[in-house]
Parts: structure tokens; sequence; C-alpha cells
């Protein structure tokens, strides 16, 4: 991450890298530390049951430690990668409403960006842009946009209904992304795909800022 900060849009483009490389690091670390965890699990049991001499004693010993490895082998690394989708969509909108709020006070406008009623901080956030920039976001990278909204939809559906899915829509949308349970009719966020949604907020703000940083608009 070399940056060379002689501006307003270094720095704050500088702030927006470092909070998303934080995120990236952290997401690295648990989902390794959650791997170690199982197999430190296993090995335990592992070497326990070579302990026990009889034949049925050690299939019920097995049987009763399934539970337990459930939750580290899925239980909490969904509720690990539900909630980091979660922290990183909000870093999403928090970046962005630090964007638009620099170029209303740039510009001294009354009006501010929680003003604008669009539907979401989001959409609000980028039609406020563009209002006194000219600079639209959604187009200076239209397939990184689009994946944008399809991750507010996951999110909404994690915090509003804990992930289960009913929509038809809702369920298109989660097997397009590799990230829904058949069996249990809910999103389930991938390791992968916290990766590429990382990989997309970088994309995304660097255009922002590059457009932003042009126009001397931060």
């Amino acid at each position: 991450m070399a940056h060379t900060l002689n501006t307003k849009s270094d720095w704050l483009s500088f702030r927006t890298d470092i909070e998303i490389h934080s995120l990236s690091f952290y997401l690295g670390k648990i989902h390794t530390q959650l791997g170690e965890m199982a197999k430190d699990f296993i090995k335990k049991v592992e070497d326990e049951a070579k302990e026990i001499e009889d034949d049925e004693e050690r299939e019920q010993y097995y049987e009763w430690q399934q539970d337990e490895y459930w939750y580290y082998e899925a239980i909490f690394p969904q509720i690990f990668l539900n909630s980091f989708h979660t922290n990183a969509y909000s870093l999403l909108e928090t970046e962005i409403n630090h964007i638009a709020t620099r170029i209303g006070e740039k510009k001294k406008q009354k009006f501010t960006v929680s003003d604008v009623r669009t539907g979401d901080y989001l959409d609000s956030a980028v039609y406020y842009i563009q209002k006194l920039t000219g600079i639209d976001a959604k187009k200076i990278n239209r397939h990184c946009w689009n994946d944008l909204k399809d991750a507010q939809r996951l999110r909404n559906i994690i915090v509003h209904s804990n992930g289960s899915i009913n929509k038809t829509s809702d369920i298109s949308l989660a097997k397009k992304l590799n990230v829904y349970n058949e069996s249990k009719k809910e999103v389930v966020i991938t390791y992968v795909y916290c990766q590429n949604f990382l990989k997309n907020l970088k994309t995304f703000f660097t255009g922002i800022y590059k457009e932003t940083k042009t126009g001397n608009h931060l």
C-alpha cells in the first residue's frame, strides 16, 4: 500500500486502504485460527479414543463428540463469516459517507448527505456525490457496483432475518454468489466470498478517489 500523501484525497484514500487491509488481515487470521481449533479438537478426540479399549464404548465416545465437532467445523465459521460480512458492508457505507461529507464541506453546502432520501445510505451518498461533482460512482466500474449492491442485499437478509431466505429472488441471488445452504434455506457466507467482497471494496474506492482527486473535489 504505497501512498504519496500530499492532498486531502490522498489522506482519505490512505485511511480507507488501512481499514480494508485491517479487515483483510482479521479475516485471514480468524479463518486460520478456526481451522486450527477444529484440527486440535479432532486430535484431542483421536488421542482420547485410543485410550478406550472397548469398541462399543469407543463408538459411543465418537458419537458424543459429534455435536461439539459440528460447532468447530460449521457453526463457528458461519457465525464469524456472516458477522464479518455485515461489518465489512458497514465499512462501505461509512467510507462513502465520509467522502460525500468532505465534498459537501469543501463546497460549503448547507444541504448535507444526511438530508438526501433515496432509500439507503449507500445510494444517498452516491447521489450526493454525483450532484456536487458530476461523478457517478455507479458507472466508474459497473460490475463492481452491481457486486456491492448484491452484497447489500445479503447484508439485509443476514441482519433482518438472520440469514433465512423465503423469496425466490433472494434464493437466486444466494445461489449465484455460492452462499446458499439448500437444506437450511439460508445464507451462509463463505471465506472466498468475503475475500472477493474486500477486493470489490478496494476497486470501488480506488475509482472514486481517483475521480475526486482529478477534479479536486476533496
